[in-house]
C-alpha cells in the first residue's frame, strides 16, 4: 500500500475533527480526483460505512457532523473569499459516518474492499421533473435545468430550475386551468397565482386556475402534496382530493397524502388550521379518511416524518414492509412484488432519497428483509 493511500484515512478523520489544514483538505480532494480508481475506492469505503452503520446510528452521526462539515465548507473558500470552491460534499458527508463508527483504518488497511452486489441495477433515484399541461391542451416537459418564461394569455409562467411561478397581469375574463403532473420518480414545486406554494411528490398531480377570480381559491390534487397557503381571508383556499374529500384551509402549512394505493387519505397539519368533513385540525393532528368517508383524528403526529419526502429523506417510524416499499416503488419507478403475504418486519430510521436503489436496499436489508431484482421489478423476500 502506498504512502498516499495510507494517509487518506488520516486526512478524512482530521477534516471531520476540524483539525485539517487548508493544504490537507486540498491534498485529500486532489488525491480523490487524481484517478477514477481513487474516486471509486473512496466511494466503496463510504458506501460500506454508510450501510454498516444502519439507520439510527446514521442519523446520529449526521447530526454530530453537521457543524464540522459546514466549517469544512468554509475552509474550501478560494483566495478572494467570494466563491466556495466546487467540491462533491456527498462524499464528505458520508465520511462523517466513517468517522462515527471509528472504522476508517479498518476499511482501508485490514481487508480488501468487496463491492456491494448491484442487485438493483444501480437504478438512479427520482429527480426534479414534471409535465405542465396548459389551458389549450399543449404540454411542456419540465426538469431541474429549465430557465424560461412560458406565456399564456396575460399570464407569464416562469420556470427557474425545479419550480414554477405564476405572474398574472390583470384579471382574466374567464376561468382557465393548468395541470402539473409528476411521474413516478419525479417531484416539482410551484408557486400559484396567489403566492401559495405547493410541493408535489412523485406520481402526483395538481389542477389549478391560472388566476383566482372566484370567491374561493380551489385546487385539485391526486397523490401527495405539501402546501404553504398564502393568507387571504376574502378568498378561502379549498383543496379537493381524489374527487371525494375537500379540505378547507384556515391556516397555512399542511401535507396531504392521497395515493390510491394507500388505505386512507391522510391530511397532516403543521401550522394554522384546516377543516375536513366538519372536523377542524390543530397543528400536530392528522385526519385519516377511509374509502367510506369515515374520518379518524390522530394526535401528536411526527410532522417531520410526514414531510420528510419534501426535504429529501425517507423517514420511517415502525413502518411495515408494504408501507416502506410503496414509497420506494414510487420514487425509483419500479414495480414491487412480494414472495409471501405477511411480513412482520418494522422499519425505523431515515434514508436519503438521493441514494441509488442498490444503496437504499442495502440499508433496508439490515432490518432482515431481502430482495431480488429482475428488470424494474423488485421482489421482497423474507
Amino acid at each position: 500500500m502506498s504512502d498516499a493511500t495510507e494517509r487518506i484515512p488520516e486526512l478524512i478523520v482530521r477534516l471531520l475533527k476540524q483539525e485539517a489544514s487548508e493544504e490537507e483538505i486540498a491534498e485529500l480532494e486532489s488525491w480523490k480526483q487524481a484517478s477514477p480508481a481513487n474516486a471509486a475506492l473512496i466511494a466503496g469505503i463510504l458506501k460500506e460505512a454508510y450501510v454498516a452503520n444502519g439507520l439510527k446510528e446514521l442519523e446520529t452521526a449526521q447530526k454530530r457532523s453537521t457543524e464540522k462539515l459546514a466549517q469544512a465548507g468554509i475552509l474550501l473558500q478560494n483566495k478572494d473569499h467570494t466563491r466556495v470552491r466546487r467540491i462533491s460534499y456527498r462524499w464528505v458527508a458520508a465520511a462523517a459516518v466513517l468517522m462515527a463508527v471509528a472504522t476508517g483504518v479498518y476499511f482501508w488497511s485490514q481487508r480488501s474492499l468487496q463491492p456491494i452486489p448491484d442487485l438493483a441495477g444501480n437504478i438512479a433515484p427520482g429527480s426534479t421533473k414534471a409535465i405542465l399541461t396548459l389551458a389549450d391542451g399543449s404540454t411542456v416537459a419540465l426538469d431541474s435545468t429549465g430557465n424560461r418564461v412560458i406565456s399564456q394569455g396575460g399570464t407569464a409562467i416562469r420556470q427557474q430550475g425545479g419550480q414554477l411561478e405564476y405572474d398574472v397581469k390583470g384579471e382574466p375574463a374567464s376561468l382557465s386551468y393548468n395541470m402539473l403532473v409528476t411521474p413516478r420518480g419525479g417531484q416539482f414545486r410551484i408557486t400559484l397565482p396567489d403566492g401559495s406554494k405547493v410541493w408535489l411528490n412523485a406520481a402526483s398531480s395538481l389542477r389549478y386556475p391560472t388566476a383566482f377570480i372566484n370567491n374561493t381559491r380551489t385546487v385539485e390534487i391526486t397523490g401527495e402534496a405539501y402546501f404553504e397557503v398564502a393568507p387571504d381571508a376574502a378568498k378561502p383556499f379549498m383543496v379537493k382530493v381524489n374527487e371525494r374529500t375537500a379540505i378547507l384551509v384556515l391556516g397555512t402549512a399542511f401535507n396531504v397524502n392521497a395515493y390510491t394505493d394507500e388505505p386512507t387519505i391522510n391530511t397532516t397539519l403543521l401550522e394554522g388550521a384546516v377543516r375536513i368533513n366538519a372536523q377542524t385540525l390543530t397543528p400536530g393532528q392528522q385526519a385519516q379518511v377511509n374509502t367510506a368517508g369515515a374520518i379518524k383524528l390522530v394526535n401528536d403526529v411526527d410532522v417531520s416524518e410526514t414531510v420528510a419526502w419534501k426535504n429529501g429523506i425517507f423517514s420511517f417510524n415502525n413502518a411495515d414492509v408494504r408501507t416502506v416499499m410503496r414509497q420506494i416503488g414510487r420514487w425509483y419507478n419500479i414495480e414491487i412484488n412480494y414472495e409471501q403475504a405477511v411480513y412482520t418486519t418494522k422499519f425505523k430510521g431515515k434514508i436519503g432519497r438521493d441514494l441509488n436503489l442498490t444503496d437504499a436496499l442495502e440499508v433496508l436489508k439490515k432490518a432482515g428483509v431481502n430482495f431480488k431484482m429482475e428488470g424494474r421489478t423488485l421482489t421482497v423476500m423474507p
